[in-house]
């Protein structure tokens, strides 16, 4: 008994971890069209190295969490990268975090319009009130929430990107990307796996440090971090794939998986938007939480308010277009968060500091 309560927390946490990543950036595949698809096959290797990555970051952020306790992430990115670099980086990410928050409602209602034919204010605001509703829970219910999410929204990824794998159309990607135009957040691929994953761990590191700290065993914070990395970077794989079969189907399109989709049944294509609204959804509800959480510091009242101002400036940020966000600002962040990368590392094999044991 005590071992199926072990395994399912780590998978808890784990699916927590995927939910929390896979918003509309990802889930839409704009992400994974301008970081691999945009480099053909070497795309691949940029995949591998996000998966390392990911896996590695997911796993420490969370046991750094667990034992330093702190109150709030600023304590731990003090710790990877020193007071005055962490301090920077702290503020830089809550910037961060609540532009990404901006982009899940603007995700959220180019999904429901491009589907459903609602007018996108209308599905930009139900997203608000709904991921407003839910931050105000308590942390347990959001994570089990998270936690369910996730697999089902991998699973119906590989899917999606299976069901549109065409061996005959990956032999002409060369020639097709020649012809068209994908913009690459990166000069180099490999470059590309790093930038991808440091933009991720930006955000990442507030909100799964929170989650550590609240955990008492670094046994399932450890494995499911590890965990949530690999299987989030797995559906990623299968999104690639099944839009490098489909360049000249998907080309220009807001929600390329969308397309996917409708490419295997059109009956598919309306499922797979509900799930594109649970992935914008969770990734959503645990960036305000993650905002929110950091201010009140265990107040409430204060959580409420914070909680309310964010998701109302979600819903007015949200007039940008959210294509034009990640091309204009998510690899900007990437490359200044490797400068975290560097400290999680110096921190982990170099100088454990106050945590070597």
């Amino acid at each position: 008994m005590i071992e199926v309560e072990n395994s399912s927390r780590i998978f808890l946490l784990g699916g927590t971890f995927v939910s929390f990543i896979l918003g509309a950036g990802t889930a839409t595949g704009q992400e994974i069209v301008q970081f691999f698809v945009s480099f053909g096959f070497w795309g691949i290797g940029a995949i591998l190295i996000a998966a390392l990555l990911h896996a590695w970051f997911g796993a420490l952020s969370m046991d750094v969490g667990l034992r330093l306790k702190a109150k709030d992430s600023k304590a731990v990115f003090n710790y990877f990268c020193g007071r005055y670099i962490g301090t920077f980086l702290y503020w830089f990410a809550q910037l961060f975090i609540l532009i990404v928050f901006i982009v899940m409602i603007a995700g959220s209602g180019a999904t429901i319009a491009e589907q459903f034919g609602i007018n996108e204010v209308i599905g930009r605001l139900g997203m608000t009130i709904i991921v407003w509703l839910t931050a105000l829970f308590r942390l347990e219910t959001m994570i089990k929430i998270l936690g369910i999410a996730g697999p089902i929204i991998i699973l119906f990824a590989i899917i999606v990107g299976a069901g549109n794998i065409d061996i005959y159309n990956l032999q002409k990607v060369s020639n097709i990307l020649n012809n068209i135009e994908i913009y690459q957040s990166t000069s180099y691929w490999w470059q590309s796996g790093f930038v991808y994953s440091a933009f991720v761990l930006l955000v990442a590191v507030p909100f799964l440090a929170n989650i550590g700290k609240n955990e008492t065993k670094r046994k399932h914070v450890v494995t499911g971090g590890i965990l949530g990395g690999f299987v989030m970077l797995l559906g990623v794989f299968f999104i690639y794939i099944g839009i490098l079969s489909k360049l000249n189907d998907v080309e220009g399109k807001d929600i390329p998986t969308l397309s996917l989709a409708e490419n295997i049944h059109p009956t598919l294509g309306i499922v797979f938007s509900i799930i594109l609204l649970i992935a914008i959804y969770t990734t959503a509800v645990g960036m305000s939480w993650t905002v929110s959480t950091q201010f009140a510091k265990g107040n409430q009242t204060i959580y409420k308010i914070i909680i309310t101002l964010v998701s109302i400036l979600g819903f007015f940020g949200s007039v940008f277009p959210f294509a034009s966000i990640i091309d204009a600002v998510y690899p900007i962040v990437g490359y200044i968060s490797l400068i975290l990368f560097i400290g999680m590392f110096y921190r982990q094999f170099v100088n454990p500091g106050i945590l070597k044991n």
